[in-house]
């Protein structure tokens, strides 16, 4: 292999990776302001969800508590995605997961669901290619 060939295959790996962390970091900064929000402002969560405030009080902050927690464990994954695979791994099945969870507490959940299907395809997209094109990287 020349060594042109395998600087553009480490350029490229590291132009795939670093879409994958931008995105990944996006979507945990958006999680977790919605997450605060909901904790310091469950009435706004409650306006965005249409869930009766009543019954938003007790449930969004401790929702918002979760995901706070849940982001801060996946700044791992963000700092090394390729040594962190498994974190990243869990991270994409974990959005899946509460996708399908949202959709199942009825359809004042949709845009969470929306927004987490969308993101986790997005982001297993990314990763996959970030994680070829970083195998390819390696002679």
């Amino acid at each position: 292999m020349s060594t042109l060939s395998i600087g553009w295959t480490q350029a490229d790996a590291h132009r795939s990776l670093t879409r994958f962390r931008r995105l990944l970091a996006v979507n945990l900064v958006l999680q977790s302001l919605v997450a605060l929000l909901c904790i310091l402002a469950p009435s706004w969560g409650a306006w965005i969800t249409g869930i009766e405030p009543s019954l938003a009080r007790p449930l969004l902050p401790v929702w918002g508590g979760l995901v706070l927690l849940v982001s801060a464990l996946q700044v791992l994954a963000w700092l090394d995605p390729v040594r962190q695979r498994f974190q990243v791994a869990i991270a994409l099945a974990g959005r899946v997961l509460m996708a399908l969870i949202y959709l199942c507490l009825g359809w004042q959940f949709w845009r969470f669901a929306v927004f987490d299907a969308g993101v986790a395809l997005a982001l297993g997209l990314l990763f996959h290619r970030a994680l070829i094109a970083e195998i390819q990287t390696r002679p």
